[in-house]
């Protein structure tokens, strides 16, 4: 999903959004009250204690509250840039640092694999698979092994993205290893293939929470818009 595509999901989706906000970041005393993946009523009441921090989704993008205090999302909702106003200096710094070359860029798309990044991967779509990179400075060599099958890529200099081999089988639990040359240590990733592709955000959000696919909802929540 292109950042463009999140937005014109989180567009469409305003007009009917969902009486709930889901809970997609938590920490903090407070963070087993709220895991993600729960599910609160628009008027819930949110209290939270001295260091805890919520982000929650709905339609129209994320709402974060810091502790200590009592909110509620339909609240935070109306406050508008005033609430938001943490998630969009914590953009601002991740930018700043991005453009100064000391953080490395995001995928451009939650569906594209990280091969810097291992864990769990979920996939929408098993057919046009996409690898990407941080960095495309120079042409590099990436030995992808698993499921009985190895393959090496030629990856050319300037192309932060490319195709997962055709004739390598993504299934459901499928386990790979990215070894990358002049990298010690080897990313594991391993596949969640998803039934099918999720309507709006909050069934993104819920599916990536399900199958335990975290590096893709942290991309998911940091790039939605803050209301």
């Amino acid at each position: 999903m292109s950042r463009l595509a999140l937005t014109v999901l989180l567009l469409s989706g305003a007009t009917a959004a969902s009486a709930d906000v889901l809970v997609v970041r938590a920490s903090g005393p407070s963070a087993s009250t709220y895991p993600a993946g729960r599910s609160l009523p628009n008027d819930a009441r949110i209290t939270l204690r001295g260091g805890d921090t919520l982000v929650v989704l709905d339609a129209r993008g994320t709402r974060t509250f810091r502790g200590p205090g009592t909110f509620t999302p339909a609240s935070a909702a109306a406050a508008g840039p005033r609430v938001a106003q943490t998630a969009d200096n914590r953009r601002a710094r991740i930018g700043a640092v991005r453009s100064a070359g000391i953080v490395p860029a995001s995928p451009s798309s939650i569906w594209q694999i990280d091969v810097s990044q291992g864990g769990t991967v979920c996939l929408a779509n098993t057919s046009e698979v996409t690898l990407w990179r941080p960095d495309a400075s120079q042409t590099a060599s990436l030995a992808i092994s698993g499921s009985g099958a190895s393959r090496t890529l030629s990856w050319p200099a300037g192309n932060v993205t490319t195709a997962w081999p055709s004739d390598l089988p993504i299934a459901n639990g499928a386990r790979y290893q990215l070894s990358q040359a002049g990298t010690a240590v080897p990313t594991n990733i391993t596949f969640r293939t998803l039934a099918s592709a999720p309507g709006d955000m909050q069934a993104v959000a819920q599916a990536l929470i399900a199958n335990g696919c975290q590096e893709q909802l942290d991309l998911l929540v940091d790039s939605a818009p803050a209301e």
